[in-house]
C-alpha cells in the first residue's frame, strides 16, 4: 500500500481532533508564529490524542487529569523542537524521540511507563509526518517561515473540529 492509500484510509478513520493543547502555548508574539511552532502545536494535540487512546497507558491516565496529560504533551512537543532543528541542520540523522524527555517531566516514572510513552510519541510522530507528505504548508522544510495558520486558527477555531 502506498502512502496516498494510507492517507486515504487514515483520513476516514481518524477521530475528530480536539484542541487539548492551545496554539497560544507555542508563541509569545507574532515573531514566534513560525511553521516549526505550528507543527509542534499540531504534534502536541496528536500526542495527547494518542495518549488518551493507548491501551498501554490506561494506568497512566487513571492517575492524571486530562489537563495534566495536555501539559505533558505540550512539554514533550516543545522539547522536540531541538531534535527537529538538529535533524534539519544535519547534527543528527532522523528525529530523536528520547526517554530523557519523559524523565525530565516525570522524574519518578517507571521504565515501563516511560517506554509506553515513547512508543506513543513515536506513533504520533509517524502519524504527523505521514500527513506532512502532502500538506502544502511544508512546516518541517520551511520551519522558520511565518505560519499564517496561527492567525487563521484564531478566527476559525481548530480546523478538524469542523469535519
Amino acid at each position: 500500500m502506498d502512502f496516498r492509500q494510507k492517507l486515504t484510509n487514515r483520513k476516514g478513520s481518524l477521530p475528530k481532533m480536539k484542541d487539548n493543547v492551545k496554539a497560544e502555548s507555542f508563541y509569545k508574539d507574532d515573531g514566534d508564529k513560525i511553521k516549526l511552532n505550528w507543527f509542534c502545536y499540531e504534534y502536541a494535540n496528536v500526542l495527547c490524542s494518542f495518549i488518551n487512546t493507548s491501551k498501554k497507558l490506561d494506568q497512566y491516565r487513571a492517575h492524571r487529569s486530562p489537563a495534566q496529560i495536555a501539559d505533558f504533551s505540550l512539554y514533550f512537543a516543545k522539547r522536540m523542537r531541538k531534535s527537529i532543528y538538529d535533524m534539519q541542520t544535519g547534527k543528527i540523522e532522523g528525529i530523536a524521540i528520547n526517554a530523557q524527555y519523559v524523565y525530565e517531566y516525570y522524574p519518578k516514572c517507571s521504565s515501563k511507563q516511560a517506554q509506553a510513552l515513547i512508543e506513543v510519541a513515536k506513533s504520533a510522530w509517524d502519524d504527523m509526518t505521514l500527513g506532512c507528505t502532502i500538506c502544502p504548508h511544508q512546516c518541517l522544510s520551511e520551519a522558520f517561515e511565518l505560519a499564517p495558520m496561527f492567525d487563521s486558527l484564531a478566527k476559525t477555531g481548530w480546523p478538524s473540529s469542523q469535519l
